[in-house]
């Protein structure tokens, strides 16, 4: 299963409002239900997230095969990273006097069998941030991206499905059937220079699933994230260690001018 959006450049003011877009907004009402002044999660949501024992993951990023003739996947050191550190790094090295389409394809695993339908997200930022700027009550990830930068890539409707039956044999356990679903990203190798020349060097990404109901209400506090991943770009050549690990710990340039909280 695949789905395909072109990368988007517009930011989103404040974390996870992505149903406020046009773009993305449902025309359906959900029944989900936002969480009170206090704080507390109304007593009939869905029990998916309650356990946090099922968290979504980012399998892989990888260029599709018409995009690995056209830009070098360089070996990741090993370094000492800073907090929060991505789980894995993909590093590309490209060419800045080319302006060639590349595909990325992100594959999102662990996706729980429900009866309910999902949206499944695929989440980018420049900018990460040490403490988790919502509140994501039942989700073992926590938000690492920062609020302020936020962009959605690709965004996914999962029908509901239903689980394994349980098995008759004695003494044997089930466990939720899951699915994987490969979310591309297409975009120009002129935007990794654009963001090279500003200083940018690393993306960060965040996968996000949540019942359709609640997205629909644009209550994440249910969602339920992946670890946090990232990509790595050089002109020209792949990096060395010592370049990779200055660009891997500093600070991006666009980072150093978000606000100090979300709008």
């Amino acid at each position: 299963m695949k789905n395909q959006h072109k990368f988007k450049q517009s930011t989103v003011a404040s974390a996870l409002l992505l149903a406020t877009s046009p773009t993305w907004a449902s025309p359906k009402t959900g029944e989900g239900q936002p969480p009170d002044d206090s704080g507390q999660t109304p007593a009939s949501t869905s029990n998916l997230f309650m356990s946090k024992s099922h968290p979504i993951n980012i399998a892989s990023i990888r260029l599709d095969e018409a995009s690995e003739k056209k830009v070098q996947t360089c070996e990741v050191p090993k370094v000492k990273l800073n907090q929060p550190r991505p789980n894995s790094i993909l590093s590309l090295a490209f060419d800045p006097k080319k302006e060639q389409a590349i595909t990325l394809q992100f594959e999102i695993a662990n996706i729980q069998a429900t009866k309910g339908e999902h949206v499944l997200l695929l989440l980018h930022s420049r900018c990460l941030s040490k403490k988790s700027q919502i509140k994501t009550l039942f989700s073992r990830n926590k938000l690492a991206l920062d609020a302020n930068d936020i962009q959605v890539l690709a965004i996914h409707n999962v029908p509901a499905i239903q689980a394994v039956q349980p098995s008759t044999r004695i003494g044997a356990t089930t466990s939720p059937a899951t699915q994987e679903i490969t979310l591309e990203v297409n975009l120009e190798t002129s935007w990794f220079a654009q963001q090279h020349n500003a200083g940018n060097d690393t993306f960060y990404f965040q996968g996000a699933l949540l019942k359709k109901t609640d997205f629909d209400k644009q209550n994440y506090s249910l969602v339920n994230l992946s670890k946090l991943e990232a990509i790595h770009v050089t002109p020209k050549a792949c990096p060395t260690k010592e370049q990779f690990s200055s660009d891997i710990n500093s600070v991006n340039e666009v980072c150093k001018n978000l606000p100090t909280k979300t709008e």
